[in-house]
């Protein structure tokens, strides 16, 4: 009799094993459905000690990182035929009951969840171009220099909450010339106070944004002082910040990944912009077997090749475009929300349980939620809301 299953993938070092158990509680928590464990636990720095555990002895050459990603993409290799399994990376939280409802979503061949960026944001992670390191030199100058100008930090989280929700608004405005020119007129129209919207207003003698209640959750930088420290270059326009060759250096995309595929695979990614999927979460079954094996071999083959970083998702990318999948369905957000602290849109509301990645442009009432950094981060709205839970 066919069954469904979840399946957690780890082995190392002890932060991993923990991360498992936290998640394990949750899971165990919400779903009424089998949980297996799949590790090498040779490697293991702490037991696992689970109802089902299924351990394999992993190639003595790999190190952990590179194990735990054998086990995970040749997982079709290790699991009994006949049933269907939703793979779970140990940061992914349950928070409800419709977790379950996750083997309903299953499409053949195997179905993923689309990943929080586009290919071309992802490439400088899956690949050992200089794209992002080239980057990361010209955002240290700028962090630096921030971190240096102490007297105006905001340190509340509370407040450093709603200056997110305003930077959301701000990157909402740039996506739009007409509103961002209105806006512009409103500014140097309006003194000493203006009145960004309901919630946000800008005081230009002290230059510092305000909450509607009249605190402030943000201090306007002093760009002069940035850009002589920094040597970097303000577009007051496009509001944003160039390098020396007039680049953005908060812009962190290229065509490297794109390219590294058809180099080492053959394999051609014709939409230069595509909706690549996330590892994170995916449901297959024994007609899974062939992609499975074809992303199995694909991420083996890198992790002796110097171009790649050792990682799953660009082998990932490659099997989903040579297998013709660029347009297959994915699974929505509710079941894998990629709760990104560092995106200023990623909000919760408490009371409705409602969460959104965009500033509630649009949201979500997830039931699989993946934390991938900032896992226990006690002061952080995402993490506090899950601890409810």
């Amino acid at each position: 009799m066919s069954e469904s299953i979840f399946i957690f993938v780890v082995c190392g070092a002890k932060e991993h094993t923990d991360t498992l158990k936290l998640s394990l509680k949750y899971l165990k928590k919400y779903s009424k459905k089998e949980i297996w464990v799949l590790t090498d636990s040779s490697r293991n720095e702490e037991a696992i000690f689970h109802d089902t555990v299924i351990n394999i002895k992993t190639p003595e050459y790999l190190n952990h990182h590179q194990a735990s990603i054998y086990l995970k993409t040749g997982i079709h290799k290790f699991l009994p035929k006949g049933n269907t399994y939703c793979y779970l990376d140990t940061d992914i939280i349950a928070v409800s009951e419709d977790c379950d409802t996750i083997f309903d979503q299953f499409v053949s061949p195997i179905i993923f969840a689309p990943d929080h960026c586009k290919i071309r944001k992802f490439s400088s992670y899956a690949v050992n171009c200089n794209c992002l390191k080239n980057r990361e030199i010209d955002r240290k100058k700028f962090t630096d220099f921030v971190q240096s100008v102490q007297e105006n930090t905001i340190t509340e989280e509370r407040l450093i909450a709603k200056s997110k929700i305003l930077q959301n608004q701000f990157d909402q405005l740039k996506k739009s010339i007409v509103k961002k020119a209105l806006t512009a007129l409103r500014y140097f129209t309006s003194y000493p106070i203006f009145k960004f919207n309901k919630d946000f207003y800008f005081n230009k003698k002290t230059r510092t944004w305000h909450s509607n209640e009249g605190e402030v959750i943000m201090y306007e930088m002093n760009i002069s002082r940035m850009q002589k420290a920094t040597g970097l270059h303000y577009n007051k326009w496009t509001q944003r910040w160039l390098n020396k060759l007039g680049e953005d250096i908060w812009f962190d995309e290229c065509n490297h990944l794109i390219e590294y595929i058809n180099h080492t695979f053959g394999i051609e990614v014709k939409d230069k912009n595509w909706q690549h999927w996330n590892g994170g979460v995916f449901v297959f079954n024994e007609n899974s077997y062939d992609f499975l094996e074809a992303w199995h071999q694909k991420t083996m083959d890198i992790f002796s090749n110097t171009n790649w970083k050792t990682r799953d998702q660009g082998t990932l990318i490659a099997t989903a475009w040579e297998f013709g999948l660029s347009k297959h369905t994915t699974l929505t957000k509710n079941y894998n929300f990629i709760a990104d602290y560092n995106n200023p849109g990623v909000q919760i509301n408490p009371i409705t349980n409602q969460i959104s990645d965009d500033g509630f442009a649009t949201s979500h009432k997830p039931c699989l939620v993946h934390v991938y950094h900032h896992w226990m981060d006690k002061n952080w709205a995402i993490w506090q809301w899950i601890e409810t839970k």
